[in-house]
């Protein structure tokens, strides 16, 4: 058939339909009234130029030219302001997304013609399509109203509000179910709704019935039993998990799951020996194997009792398989945790041995061995690891921090400097660069980076508490000092470097009865450096205490004999 001919018989077609809309058939509920009728032989002529424009238009649009469509249904508004004519525009206008103009033409339909459905349906998507929701739910519930028997337009409706008003949504969704029955989709919706507010007992009763509809869909079982688990409700958890091990007892997630839920219910012994039976079996793959190490993971952080078993565990897949990482990261984990320095150096040292590339294992491991103040062993350990992950901030961070307490200064600046390029917002890497340069005696970097640190941020309480001690110390803007240590106090009131801080700004301020209270406090809150006990001999002295001074003195000595200035000051008698 040639093209020509093919765009008559359409256009016969069409024509038909269309005359039979603009001239007011109400056969259907939904169908278009049409204008009065003209009752003269002017206004019938009037009506069939109209008619021609539409009708064009509607070639138009069904040839996908939406501009041209959108010129002839104008000009047919020229001759007849018909409600058919604006529906079809304002679906031009969308198709154009000229999402403003179609809302117009739209309203208009309505307007014209406010009992016609189509119109109205018509109205709301494009209220939708161009994001004005509540518009689109408004002409939805008046849809609704004039018709309660759409089932797809309570459905758009509920989908509206699903985003933004998720409560109307599930009160509309109810009311689906009320009216049409059980609806899977509907029910789905109801479930993802409620999961996503924490509804988990009525996700439950919604999977609940969408499994009496299909009961032999194991995907929705394990659905409903991993929501009965969020619900707290795990002996029913248990029975559905029993349920799909009967159906499939081959399965090893089930039997994995329902020994999670035992070991959720502290029934440890039921859940050692359903873990055991997936452990021992050969065709269990290996994540398998660490999902189950990590499910006891979580409960060891909240029952101690469990590192035995969660170790052994691990040293199981260890065994089986010792060429991954991830069991010997586990138990360094572990280790570290329990504060078992050997089990976590030795697994994390391998972790470093097969996955290099991993950050983790490097940065965890020197964690571990500056806590054990193996500085030496940390710097070695770093710059081994900046070899291999050279632009890795915590790499860089870690062994400047190694450096620093190694006594390599400058190696340490040169590693803080790389690892500040990484991240230049970093307050952890500006603060303690800042730290350095303190101790370098280079005030102008220090008080520089003191600086750009809080206006990261302001009220960051160990950067106002070591550049209050910086000023303090120097005997500048002591004022100052004193504001930044008051609110790394307010901050940490217990932590005894700060209070040493306020309590050394006060002696610089000559208000030593004030730096006694601060400094003794810090004293007796436990541990604190030689440097506090220092400075409580020397506000001891300042209130003419002289015995006590002394003792201060001496007991700073002891945590630091080499310190020749302290020795002289003990000699003379005076700070």
């Amino acid at each position: 058939m040639k093209t020509g001919q093919k765009w008559g018989t359409v256009t016969l077609a069409i024509t038909a339909a269309l005359i039979i809309a603009m001239q007011g058939c109400s056969a259907a509920k939904e169908s278009a009234p049409g204008p009065i009728k003209a009752s003269t032989p002017a206004e019938e002529a009037v009506r069939e130029i109209a008619m021609k424009h539409f009708v064009d238009g509607s070639i138009y649009e069904l040839k996908g030219e939406y501009a041209q469509s959108v010129l002839e249904y104008q000009d047919a508004l020229r001759y007849v302001k018909d409600p058919a004519i604006y529906f079809a525009l304002s679906k031009g206008y969308s198709q154009l997304n000229k999402h403003a103009l179609a809302i117009d033409a739209a309203k208009e339909s309505v307007r014209l013609s406010p009992e016609n459905l189509v119109y109205r349906r018509n109205l709301a998507g494009i209220y939708a399509a161009a994001l004005e929701v509540d518009a689109a739910a408004a002409q939805y519930e008046e849809i609704v109203k004039r018709d309660s028997n759409s089932v797809d337009i309570w459905y758009n409706l509920a989908r509206i509000y699903q985003a933004r008003k998720p409560l109307q949504a599930l009160e509309v969704y109810e009311k689906i179910l009320d009216r049409f029955g059980p609806e899977w989709e509907v029910l789905l919706q109801i479930a993802e709704l409620n999961n996503s507010m924490g509804k988990f007992d009525k996700a439950a009763q919604a999977l609940q019935q969408m499994a009496a509809m299909d009961p032999g869909n194991m995907q929705l079982k394990r659905t409903l039993a991993q929501t009965y688990v969020r619900a707290q409700k795990l002996d029913e958890a248990l029975a559905v998990y029993k349920e799909l091990r009967d159906l499939n007892p081959e399965n090893l997630e089930y039997l994995s799951d329902a020994a999670t839920v035992h070991l959720l219910k502290r029934e440890f012994a039921e859940a050692a020996e359903q873990f055991e039976e997936v452990l021992s079996r050969d065709t269990v793959n290996l994540d398998t194997k660490l999902h189950i190490g990590e499910v006891y993971v979580t409960q060891l952080e909240k029952d101690s009792s469990l590192a035995p078993l969660v170790q052994s565990i691990f040293e199981r897949i260890r065994e089986k398989h010792p060429e991954d990482w991830r069991a010997y990261w586990f138990l360094g984990v572990i280790g570290a945790a329990a504060h078992n320095d050997s089990l976590a150096i030795a697994n994390l040292t391998r972790v470093t041995d097969l996955a290099n590339w991993n950050p983790d294992g490097w940065v965890y491991l020197a964690s571990v061995l500056l806590d054990k103040n193996k500085n030496q062993e940390t710097v070695a350990l770093l710059e081994r690891a900046a070899k291999v992950l050279p632009d890795d901030f915590r790499v860089n961070f870690y062994l400047g921090i190694a450096y620093t307490r190694a006594l390599k200064n400058l190696d340490a600046v040169r590693v803080l400097e790389h690892a500040r390029q990484l991240d230049p917002k970093n307050i952890g890497a500006i603060s303690q660069l800042a730290l350095i340069y303190d101790g370098m005696k280079k005030y102008d970097e220090s008080d520089r980076l003191y600086e750009e640190a809080l206006k990261i941020e302001p009220q960051n309480h160990l950067v106002l508490n070591n550049f209050g001690y910086s000023l303090a110390d120097r005997g500048v803007q002591i004022e100052r000092a004193l504001e930044m240590a008051k609110k790394a106090v307010e901050a940490q009131p217990d932590n005894t470097s700060y209070l040493d801080t306020i309590g050394w700004v006060y002696y610089r301020l000559g208000q030593y009865d004030k730096a006694l209270i601060y400094v003794k406090r810090a004293v007796e809150k436990g541990e604190v450096s030689a440097v506090v006990y220092e400075h409580l001999g020397d506000i001891y002295f300042r209130l003419n205490e002289k015995e006590r001074a002394l003792e201060q003195w001496n007991a700073a000595l002891k945590l630091d004999g080499k310190n020749s200035a302290l020795r002289e000051k003990i000699v003379r008698g005076t700070p």
